[in-house]
């Protein structure tokens, strides 16, 4: 099963950045985002565009028969519901829309990031939320909901219990770990004025990752190249800092540069449609090119630790060194997120393939992890809890997804051969027993034993597909 999100229209709302590329969380990239203002609920992120709440005090009013008098009696303060209505934009829509509904069923207060008040303990009021979908505004999805002020501090919630679907869950919490960063950069970009210092180490990031994506775009196969175009292009070009950072415009764009590139990488690996027009380079024989996802799952991590080390260096001299490392562990973090969505793409052929493809990724969360450590040590404004929780969610939805993948699929074994023979006799030998299983085994074994020549194989031990 594909990992590939939704790359349907986005309808009458408009287009966004991050959402025409396929990968996971397009509302990191939103171009909506310069006009409406990031919020999240239980770590869930949306767009606010209408809110209001009531507040004042119950006030009882006594009128009297035949008397032009009017008397008052207070009886406290009325803390109104604070009525949200939300927007959710990006291919991950449905996912982010079920993620949200989990939210709302949810017992107990949670955190409500309002794009004004700030972050409120909240609970949900007695009228439901509601959640609509059309379908004249594809990738997008509008609920409203209701809170109240909850001043109680809430107890912690434990790991989650079952996962009933692996991957809905790994693509999930690859969805999460991306909403972090978002929250993370607008952490570390919060100051109202920025400063030159701050404002020309963030400019010299995104150059230095703009090297590296190019770098690497540049030797990959042309699909990626076509579906990473305006993204590198948005990169290139940098965020100006602005004079007055009173929202979090400045943060959402700096995220939305940082994620732009990976998540459309990631897309070239997830395609789900085909042009009935294609330029020449991507259609061969009439059929429409894609990227080998593992090659863009290699590429992504390779590029996650390039962005990483060019941080750690810009660090060692910059005056801000702090904002430097927690702005390559946002990167780092949306990157390895479309690696891991990538990942679900990957066809694998044995067990110690899709075993390697694991400790792939879970060595490249481990590196994170690290790092998150560093940027943390050095004074970045990370809400360190929230993202150790997501990093170590996402960890376990990686096993979870690979241990239902490696349980599907066959072992390979060991198979001495005492003489030069022919591969042919080889794969008849151990799998003739069912005659369409021999030219699969007989394949893999010239591709996984290196074979010069089908005909010459051995002497020693072959590695071959056991499909018994």
């Amino acid at each position: 099963m594909s990992g590939s999100l939704s790359t349907a229209g986005l309808g009458a709302v408009g287009a966004s950045t991050l959402s025409e590329l396929g990968g996971i969380a397009g509302l990191a990239g939103s171009a909506l985002g310069r006009i409406l203002t990031t919020a999240s609920f239980r770590g869930v992120t949306f767009f606010m565009p209408d809110v209001r709440e009531a507040s004042g005090r119950r006030i009882v009013r006594w009128l009297f028969p035949g008397r032009d008098i009017q008397r008052f009696q207070d009886f406290g303060r009325i803390e109104g519901a604070i009525q949200v209505t939300g927007l959710i934009i990006g291919d991950d829509y449905v996912i982010r829309a079920q993620r949200l509904r989990t939210a709302f069923l949810a017992a107990g207060p949670a955190t409500l990031v309002h794009p004004w008040y700030g972050r409120l303990r909240v609970r949900l009021a007695e009228q439901p939320p509601e959640i609509s979908f059309s379908d004249r505004e594809i990738r997008v999805a509008r609920f409203t909901a209701s809170f109240y002020r909850d001043p109680d501090d809430s107890r912690a919630t434990g790991l989650f219990s079952s996962i009933d679907d692996t991957l809905t869950n790994l693509l999930t919490q690859a969805d999460a770990m991306v909403d972090q960063a978002i929250i993370a950069t607008q952490a570390i970009l919060s100051p109202l004025a920025i400063p030159l210092a701050m404002a020309g180490d963030v400019s010299s990031l995104l150059s230095q990752a703009s090297g590296v994506w190019d770098g690497l775009v540049g030797n990959s196969a042309q699909p990626v190249q076509d579906a990473s175009s305006s993204a590198q292009i948005t990169l290139t070009g940098g965020v100006s800092a602005p004079a007055s950072n009173g929202d979090t415009t400045y943060a959402d764009a700096v995220s939305s540069a940082l994620g732009g590139v990976p998540a459309a990488i990631a897309s070239s690996a997830m395609p789900v449609g085909t042009a009935a027009i294609a330029p020449a380079v991507q259609v061969a024989d009439g059929v429409t090119l894609t990227a080998d996802p593992s090659d863009v799952v290699t590429m992504l991590l390779s590029g996650a630790l390039q962005v990483g080390t060019a941080a750690l260096s810009l660090s060692d001299t910059s005056q801000v060194p702090a904002t430097v490392l927690g702005l390559g562990v946002v990167a780092r973090m949306m990157t390895v997120s479309q690696a891991v969505a990538a990942s679900t793409s990957v066809a694998y052929v044995s067990q110690p393939d899709a075993l390697a493809a694991r400790d792939v990724l879970t060595d490249a969360l481990d590196a994170l992890a690290t790092d998150i450590e560093n940027a943390a040590a050095a004074g970045a404004a990370l809400q360190i809890t929230a993202i150790w929780s997501a990093l170590r969610d996402l960890r376990l939805a990686v096993l979870a997804d690979y241990s239902s993948t490696i349980g599907r699929l066959p072992p390979v074994i060991s198979v001495p051969v005492a003489r030069p023979m022919s591969a042919w006799a080889i794969a008849y030998a151990v799998a003739g027993d069912t005659p369409s299983n021999v030219q699969t085994v007989m394949d893999d074994m010239v591709a996984r034993n290196d074979l010069i020549h089908p005909g010459v194989a051995g002497p020693g031990a072959l590695q071959l597909l056991d499909l018994t």
